[in-house]
């Protein structure tokens, strides 16, 4: 073992005996502190964190004993070894010094080859923790690794909301970087640009909906050359990014990795502003790729499923359009029937008297099933569906089949081995949209919580969008006719507490509305003909 990287801080009142110790320690080859008492000691240990502490007992201000207590609490110390000496040899003193925190204990005077051996075997003693603790740290660290990333997969793999996948990438990256400022970003659309699709840090007004070009230096480069990019605080790079970004921040020190997926780069994960402060080293990139190793195949998965999300809602919304295409409405109205409903969740969600019955894949699967809640009118004749007249009796019960076609039809879909979740709700809100709180409606003449929760809501939904829009008959009705309308409903058409959801959202009822308004029609659609013609 080398003496020469190691510091002996020798503590003693007496002049002569600090600078015989400091002569056989500088023979050795050590460094040397030296310090008059224990309390001069303490300010030195601080400073220098020697490797060793030489320290005699009874001495001025602060004698060894007290010192060495100190050093014992005092975290940055508390590992340093104590070497007490004293010219006092008997037993009480020796167990007096070790009680103190000293590690070894020898009288005066100091022998030189004892008195180095006793040292050298210290700094032994000392190295040998060291390397225990900093296993047990990288172990430790190791560990917390692995958890975070078996949490990330648990909590991002079984979700599936793409929206979640993306938060739990940044959540961890920035946990395992110990980082400030995480930012994940992604191709558009058109592949065109890149745009921010999540990040920790970042003010949201600053990054949502921002969008970034293929120059860009950082993001475009890792996504085309499929490369980790790692900066240090002096690269120059770094510099100048911190000189164009809008907040004039830093930038570095600055990992940004690819997230590979099955099928190529799906995008970056960038790491920068580390609380510790300091460069990122070689075991933070690490950790980044394991990170980006997982979170690629589960952004990837991800993503795929958004993608066929919407495209399987986008096929529901085009063929619920088919019953509205046969007469005058364009089918804008489903699309608020569905933003209507959905609010109306959203809130209920909040009422404790509606405990866990509404959760996010309550209000998800409500959103796929309202559009469908008239399927059933494709298998009305057009002599019925498009008659302008009044309907007769044997017309109008024909017309509520469509009801009772609409479930029956998604019921097929179901038995055929389709199992997807939103069709029994669908069937559900198809067959009961029509009941009535009071148990007057049809077709099945439900009352009160025997009606589905999701068919009230659709009910009231699609009654308040019915009211207010135009038909040949009739000019559009004001949020406030229509408002009255639901009010005089409660307790007989409507679900009491699904009104009072209204109420408290009457200005964002009125705002979709407006925000997807159609164009008055020539021809009176379907609802409204039935709303106003049952016969006697």
């Amino acid at each position: 073992m080398e003496a020469g990287p190691y510091t002996v801080l020798v503590i003693d009142d007496f002049e002569g005996d600090r600078r015989l110790g400091e002569r056989i320690l500088l023979r050795g080859g050590y460094r040397v502190v030296l310090a008059a008492n224990g309390q001069e000691g303490l300010e030195k240990a601080l400073e220098f964190r020697p490797a060793v502490i030489v320290m005699d007992v009874l001495m001025p201000v602060m004698d060894g004993r007290e010192a060495a207590r100190r050093l014992r609490e005092h975290p940055d110390t508390a590992g340093i070894p104590i070497l007490m000496v004293s010219a006092f040899s008997s037993e009480d003193d020796l167990a007096s010094g070790l009680d103190a925190g000293a590690d070894e204990y020898i009288t005066k005077p100091l022998r030189p080859r004892e008195f180095l051996l006793r040292i050298r075997s210290l700094i032994r003693l000392r190295e040998s923790q060291l390397m225990i603790e900093r296993t047990n740290a990288k172990l430790q660290r190791r560990t917390q690794i692995l958890s975070a990333l078996h949490r990330f997969h648990e909590q991002a793999a079984g979700s599936d909301s793409f929206e979640r996948a993306c938060r739990c990438t940044v959540e961890t990256a920035a946990e395992l970087l110990k980082s400030d400022e995480v930012a994940l970003l992604m191709p558009d659309r058109t592949g065109q640009r890149f745009e921010f699709v999540e990040t920790i840090g970042v003010p949201e007004g600053m990054w949502r909906g921002v969008e970034i070009g293929l120059d860009h230096p950082i993001a475009a480069r890792v996504y085309a050359t499929q490369e980790e990019l790692v900066l240090a605080n002096a690269h120059p790079l770094g510099w100048q990014l911190a000189a164009e970004a809008a907040d004039g921040g830093r930038v570095v020190p600055l990992i940004s990795i690819p997230l590979r997926g099955t099928n190529g780069v799906v995008g970056a994960l960038t790491i920068t502003r580390r609380r510790e402060g300091g460069d990122y080293d070689q075991e933070d990139l690490e950790v980044a790729r394991q990170l980006a190793e997982t979170a690629g195949l589960v952004l990837d998965n991800a993503l795929t499923r958004k993608k066929l999300d919407e495209t399987r809602d986008s096929i529901i919304l085009s063929l619920a359009r088919l019953s509205e295409y046969r007469h005058a409405e364009t089918g804008r109205h489903l699309e608020r029937v569905r933003a209507l409903s959905m609010a109306l969740a959203e809130y209920l969600a909040r009422d404790p008297r509606i405990p866990d019955r509404i959760d996010k894949a309550f209000i998800t699967d409500l959103g796929r099933a309202a559009p469908l809640h008239d399927i059933g009118k494709v298998a009305i004749p057009d002599c019925i569906l498009l008659k302008r007249g009044q309907l007769t009796r044997e017309e109008f019960t024909l017309i509520k089949e469509h009801t009772i076609i609409g479930a029956e039809t998604l019921r097929s879909v179901i038995s055929s081995g389709h199992e997807i979740g939103f069709l029994q709700m669908a069937m559900d809100v198809a067959r009961h949209h029509h009941e009535r709180w009071d148990g007057t409606g049809y077709p099945d003449g439900l009352s009160g919580e025997d009606i589905p929760l999701c068919a009230r809501i659709v009910a009231l939904a699609d009654a308040y969008d019915a009211i207010r829009m135009p038909r040949e008959y009739k000019p559009a009705r004001s949020h406030e006719d229509a408002t009255r309308e639901i009010l005089k409903g409660s307790g007989g058409q409507f679900d009491p507490r699904i009104v009072q959801a209204f109420c408290a959202l009457e200005a964002t009822f009125n705002r979709i509305y407006h925000e997807s308004a159609e164009e008055p029609h020539a021809e009176p659609g379907l609802m409204a003909v039935v709303a106003s013609q049952v016969p006697a």
